[in-house]
């Protein structure tokens, strides 16, 4: 199975990106493009660095060296809100947010505070605000969680709070979204559906790149894989590819090569 053809010029790209705390090396020299028409994972043992990757793309961390672009244009180093700012946002394993609100008050103000942030809310008022309830009651349907809008977040099952927590950065609308671990915890009978629902995001021109660790998962939403391992990223192609691969089947499925 080939990836899928690249649009050219990729949203996101990094090189030669390192981070070390103390003495333990998190991320060492790793180099990737992220193009828009894939749906890219990326995969790898505990300690790999995956999240530390995403911390450092989306700002929560600074990277000791290298560089990274988005949409062409330099981001390194840039704080949190700056990079959201242009439409790099992301979720975290354990969900954050605004545990006590219900489902339709925490998109709600997820939506005020990137208005806020963009400017849209300072000339345009009422109008903009009506437009972050229908974009709230669009996302909200599109996922399963209407029937739940009045539900406090923290009394949702897990699998629901992990789409919630899409709902809620989805307001932001995104052109990169990083997705960190979104099935742990989902119902194994609802990962199809996960994965349907994330196909969709990202045909609505959205462009997503995924850690988690149920690799089934990963192997059948993704077109592209990065393999990580050691802080390093040691192999990467298409689903199959990556499946068959015996460094990534030593390293992360715990197979001999």
């Amino acid at each position: 199975m080939s990836a899928p053809p690249s649009n050219g010029r990729p949203l996101l790209s990094t090189r030669g990106l390192h981070k070390a705390f103390g003495g333990n090396v998190a991320v060492d020299d790793v180099s990737l493009d992220l193009h828009p028409d894939r749906i890219t994972a990326l995969i790898g043992p505990n300690g790999a660095g995956k999240t530390t990757l995403f911390n450092i793309i989306t700002g929560y961390e600074r990277a000791d060296a290298g560089e990274i672009t988005f949409d062409g244009r330099p981001v390194s180093g840039l704080a949190p809100w700056d990079i959201s700012r242009r439409g790099v946002v992301r979720t975290f394993q354990t969900p954050v947010g605004f545990p006590t609100m219900t489902v339709w008050e925490s998109l709600q103000v997820a939506g005020a505070s990137h208005a806020v942030l963009t400017g849209m809310l300072t000339s345009r008022g009422r109008r903009e605000t009506d437009e972050l309830s229908r974009r709230a009651e669009e996302i909200l349907e599109n996922l399963g969680l209407a029937q739940l809008l009045d539900t406090p977040t923290d009394e949702l099952a897990a699998g629901d709070r992990k789409l919630a927590e899409l709902a809620r950065q989805l307001m932001a609308r995104p052109r990169l979204l990083l997705l960190d671990e979104p099935a742990a915890g989902v119902n194994p009978g609802a990962i199809s559906r996960l994965s349907e629902l994330i196909r969709d995001v990202h045909r609505s021109g959205i462009a997503l790149m995924i850690i988690d660790h149920n690799l089934s998962f990963v192997l059948d939403v993704a077109d592209y894989v990065h393999t990580m391992a050691n802080g390093r990223i040691i192999a990467e192609g298409t689903p199959d590819e990556t499946a068959a691969n015996p460094l990534v089947r030593q390293v992360y499925m715990g197979a001999d090569t």
